[in-house]
């Protein structure tokens, strides 16, 4: 009976294990960026998710194509163009490529007025758009989905303040973010404070040889006990790059750093003051595995050519 009772707890506690691993299981967010193609006509939006290099193309006999080639159809005279339409029956090899399918949505988020848009996948068109005007091949392109100015408000500026996910279900907590109201103060480490949700936000300016706007170098939050919950120090960092404060000089207003419910069952985040690889760091606050849980995706040197 002794033995019985022992595997029947033995069994119990393997349950309960199995059940909190699956409960607590991670999905990594992307996140990507909604970029304004203005120097094309018409202008439209544009949401980038693959590089040409990442898609694969089945031929007749189900054997896979590494060359994307059959997408363009002017490549018997090279890559003319800076834009190309996705045909229909390359279509789903895109998607298939992207982890994307037609019954998903690709949601808009402005954290700055907490608007969210949305937009059924199935009806949004696919574009190859050329990342530069060097001599390049299909690899240099980058497929994504397009949206018409008018698909969203009149004037609408996507550049510093929108996140876009694309899944069955918005993501976003849509809670007002705030915007962190940076303060000098006198201290040997920090140089400017700020506080929300009853954390305090210190930041220590990045060290510059010029007499330029103060960006951000090392990041440390405290809760009202004064435990540290992040602590992060990217001054000497070839990777990260810091990011102006908000506030004004005489050229600009910066709205970069800010905080708050920005995904729903996630705790707070933290982003806008460093950047890796022109793609912004975003960061639960409190959180063990926050370099890991998302993964911004962004269009480097987007543009197209005149």
């Amino acid at each position: 009976m002794q033995i019985k009772k022992i595997i029947s707890i033995c069994i119990l506690f393997l349950l309960s294990c199995s059940f909190y691993a699956i409960g607590n299981t991670r999905e990594q967010l992307e996140i990507f960026e909604l970029n304004l193609v203005d120097n094309s006509e018409p202008k439209f939006y544009f949401v980038s998710v693959l590089w040409g290099s990442h898609i694969v193309i089945y031929d007749e006999d189900g054997n896979k194509k590494q060359s994307i080639q059959p997408i363009f159809p002017d490549i018997e005279n090279g890559y003319k163009k800076e834009k190309y339409q996705l045909p229909q029956k390359y279509r789903q090899s895109f998607l298939t490529a992207s982890g994307i399918s037609e019954t998903d949505n690709l949601f808009v988020y402005n954290y700055e007025y907490n608007k969210l848009y949305s937009f059924p996948i199935s009806k949004l068109e696919v574009f190859a758009i050329k990342s530069d005007c060097l001599p390049t091949d299909e690899t240099n392109y980058q497929f994504g989905f397009a949206l018409a100015l008018n698909q969203l408000p009149q004037d609408y500026d996507p550049n510093d303040t929108t996140f876009v996910y694309i899944g069955k279900e918005n993501p976003f907590a849509q809670q007002q973010l705030t915007l962190l109201n940076w303060q000098k103060i006198s201290d040997k480490e920090y140089n400017y404070l700020a506080q929300a949700y009853g954390l305090h936000y210190y930041l220590r300016q990045y060290p510059s040889h010029r007499d330029d706007y103060p960006k951000c170098g090392r990041l440390m939050i405290m809760n009202e006990k004064n435990k540290i919950l992040r602590d992060d120090n990217y001054v000497f960092s070839s990777l990260y790059g810091g990011l102006p404060l908000n506030g004004k000089d005489k050229d600009h207003e910066y709205k970069k750093q800010w905080t708050g419910k920005l995904f729903k069952n996630k705790p707070l985040v933290v982003f806008g003051f460093f950047s890796r690889m022109d793609c912004p760091v975003i960061d639960f606050i409190d959180s063990p595995f926050s370099k890991f849980d998302i993964k911004p995706r962004c269009a480097h040197r987007l543009y197209m050519c005149k």
